[in-house]
């Protein structure tokens, strides 16, 4: 870079420019685009900040025929120019914009044919079942003229690693096993640059089974594998078998997607600090501001429930007392409100076509009020039949069990939450110090009022 610096330098003072700036990309390649010194000069231009931009050779500025192209295009729009220290031509004559373009052609027929050449190298080598690259992986040792050969010390960890995982150990266990090892992930790094990702992709590579991947396919390799055809194969069994087996997230708090806040109608969050008692904080007042005082205590919350549930075992005692005098009507079969709902939209759009029929004089004004007062009288009957209904389902409430009160305490979270989930629609909290309080709204209450 220095020397490319130096030549630009002094093909600038031979023409007399003055150097606002140097700007280089160094160790990014000249065929991509995406190049912060480029953006940087082009907007230099743009923006009248610079007249001229010099490169050390054509080829530095893209060896991509469009890009190359943009610039050009780019820079002169702007009233600037693109200059060559090394290589001069006079682009204000078609003669020279010609050398221009073919000094930039042979550019990128150069990049092409490096690339063409490293494409064959690359597959010659997957040929003779070696990686494209020399890359370090974990297990082995490299070297270029021999390749990859166990390494003494990692190799047997990383065998060791696929035969516990086998046995049914998880990766947190590799993960402590790895550690105490002392063996670092790779050369780069100590020893406790380790996690369950990085032992997580160090074995779902085929690596140590003797193969290696290459564009997505895996080949077999020279290498000497680690383990075994078999060991390998059980090992991809167990962990597809081990996706389809995790644990369902236990709840932590049995209120989880049940607290709504009144003043925001945002969700509510647990939120705990040390040994302080949990809160609920409102979404709304902590992320958006919406308001302040957003959080209650969980004991507010928990005195309200139990006093709900003692509320609801007295309502269903005085009920049961009240069934004993009385004969009740049997309850709608569980589709009575779904079929009364179609019929009742059915006589509807009846309706809405045959008053269209009559503003297109296609039926008489006596025999249209004669079809529209039965049509009314229908969907006044329907919708009565669906009140009735709901009524009678809003009274079929599911039973709480009066040894709840006692058992409550003792219960885990998701046990709370199960029985919760049941009766209960959301729980109406305004949050406060001082003001505070808490609003059960069971299910019935919302089926009802649809």
């Amino acid at each position: 870079m220095d020397l490319q610096e130096e030549a630009g330098r002094r093909y600038a003072e031979q023409q007399g420019y003055t150097v606002v700036a140097v700007k280089a990309d160094e160790g990014i390649s000249g065929r991509t685009w995406n190049r912060k010194a480029v953006k940087e000069v082009m907007a230099m231009v743009e923006n009248g900040e610079a007249d001229i931009i010099v490169l050390w050779k054509w080829s530095r500025l893209s060896r991509a025929r469009l890009d190359w192209a943009i610039a050009i295009d780019k820079v002169e729009a702007a009233g600037g120019r693109i200059e060559s220290a090394t290589e001069q031509v006079d682009v204000s004559t078609s003669t020279g914009r010609f050398a221009r373009g073919m000094l930039a052609e042979f550019a990128v027929f150069e990049s092409e044919r490096i690339g063409d050449t490293w494409k064959e190298s690359q597959a010659r080598r997957v040929s003779q079942g070696r990686p494209h690259s020399g890359i370090y992986r974990f297990g082995y040792i490299y070297d270029k003229a021999t390749g990859y050969t166990p390494d003494p010390l990692a190799g047997p960890i990383l065998t060791e690693c696929y035969r516990r995982y086998n046995r049914g150990e998880s990766l947190s266990q590799l993960l402590d096993y790895v550690l105490s090892t002392g063996v670092p992930s790779s050369t780069r790094t100590d020893a406790n640059n380790w996690n369950t990702s990085r032992i997580s992709q160090l074995l779902k590579s085929p690596f140590a089974a003797g193969f290696f991947t290459y564009n997505g396919q895996t080949y077999q390799g020279n290498h000497e594998p680690l383990i075994t055809i078999e060991e390998w194969e059980s090992y991809l069994v167990n962990r597809d078998a081990r996706k389809g087996t995790r644990k369902p997230r236990t709840p932590h708090n049995p209120y989880t997607g049940l607290l709504v806040c009144t003043r925001c109608e945002h969700k509510m969050y647990q939120h705990d600090k040390h040994d302080r008692a949990t809160r609920y904080m409102c979404s709304g007042a902590q992320t958006k501001k919406l308001h302040k005082g957003g959080s209650i205590h969980q004991s507010k919350i928990d005195r309200a429930v139990l006093a709900w549930f003692k509320e609801r075992i007295a309502d269903e005692a005085d009920a049961a007392a009240r069934k004993a005098t009385q004969k009740t009507p049997a309850l709608p079969a569980a589709n009575t409100t779904a079929t009364l709902r179609r019929a009742l939209i059915k006589e509807q759009s009846r309706l809405d076509s045959l008053t269209a029929k009559y503003v297109d004089e296609v039926i008489p004004r006596v025999s249209y009020e004669k079809l529209r007062d039965e049509s009314l009288k229908k969907i006044e009957t329907f919708e009565t039949k669906l009140r009735e209904v709901r009524v009678q389902q809003h009274q079929a409430r599911p039973k709480v069990d009066p040894k709840l009160l006692e058992a409550w305490p003792q219960m885990q979270a998701v046990e709370k939450q199960q029985i919760l989930g049941l009766l209960i629609d959301r729980i109406e909290v305004t949050p406060g110090h001082d003001a505070g309080h808490v609003i059960i709204v069971p299910k019935w209450a919302t089926a009802a009022a649809e």
